[in-house]
């Protein structure tokens, strides 16, 4: 089954998420949905405002709403903002199922309970609407999380040039390996492939930084992304001014190189979820 669903983890994940899904949308025409599965609602609150959020929220629902029903009878077509840019930037084919931070509550009562297939069952109702579904999620590896993995194809890991974060790519696959290994209650699932590496916040006069980037590209030969993030104080700045750099109509400057780097990204990300989905037909 095609899933079409591409979860984020890691080192930079909202940042990558929104700018890599405007970046789709914009430059490529590709429809896009941003799932947001974290309770911290990052991705929600970095393109919607929050007086918005909260009557959305009211009347349509949440990520929260999806879990805590068990995804049975949810309106998830209803609960998704199309087009969430269009009153601030000429963005179209970006849509957003936002989250709320009462997702950790979820989180906390799905601990015990078996219901891996929530999120890729919901999604069988809109997943003919998209070319890509982006699921943004928690850092942990929690059952919201493996959620995201269930419906997924392909997970991509955004990382920054240090110690801990590109240790932790290891740690994560040996988590997903184990997720959809064989038990003695079923057999082993099919579970979704490392997309790539995604190195960013990179300073290219840090010699610290080359270092760790070529230690990655020799630990996962073939993984990591070509195309890279600079580390800029723009970047943060787009988040609070809730407009992703890949949606300015007249970028300047610094935010000129940066557009051209998600931008690039986006290009590689369609080249390489091409590749595995033929690689899954085959």
């Amino acid at each position: 089954m095609d899933r079409k669903s591409w979860k984020f983890a890691q080192v930079g994940k909202t940042s990558c998420s929104i700018e890599i899904a405007t970046a789709l949308a914009r430059h490529y025409g590709r429809r896009t949905l941003l799932i947001d599965l974290d309770p911290q609602a990052s991705s929600t609150f970095f393109v919607m405002e929050q007086e918005n959020w909260k009557l959305w929220k009211e009347s349509k629902g949440t990520t929260y709403d999806l879990f805590e029903q068990r995804g049975k009878g949810f309106p998830i077509q209803d609960a998704i903002v199309r087009d969430v840019l269009q009153t601030k930037a000429a963005v179209f084919g970006f849509d957003l199922l936002p989250s709320s931070p009462e997702l950790v509550d979820v989180d906390l009562r799905l601990t015990d309970f078996i219901g891996h297939a929530i999120l890729r069952d919901a999604l069988e109702q809109v997943r003919d609407q998209y070319d890509y579904i982006i699921c943004d999620c928690p850092s942990n590896f929690n059952p919201v999380t493996k959620n995201s993995l269930w419906a997924s194809d392909a997970y991509v890991v955004p990382t920054v040039p240090d110690f801990l974060s590109t240790y932790g790519i290891g740690l994560l696959q040996r988590s997903i390996n184990k997720l959809f290994a064989p038990t003695t209650s079923h057999h082993a699932m099919s579970g979704p492939v490392l997309g790539g590496i995604i190195l960013t916040r990179i300073r290219a006069n840090v010699l610290l930084h080359a270092a760790y980037c070529e230690q990655v590209r020799s630990d996962y030969p073939g993984h990591v992304f070509k195309h890279t993030i600079s580390d800029s104080i723009l970047v943060a700045n787009a988040a609070d001014n809730r407009l992703p750099i890949s949606a300015i109509s007249l970028p300047k400057g610094s935010e000129i190189k940066l557009q051209d780097q998600f931008k690039a990204l986006a290009g590689e990300f369609i080249s390489r979820i091409h590749h595995i989905r033929s690689l899954k037909r085959s």
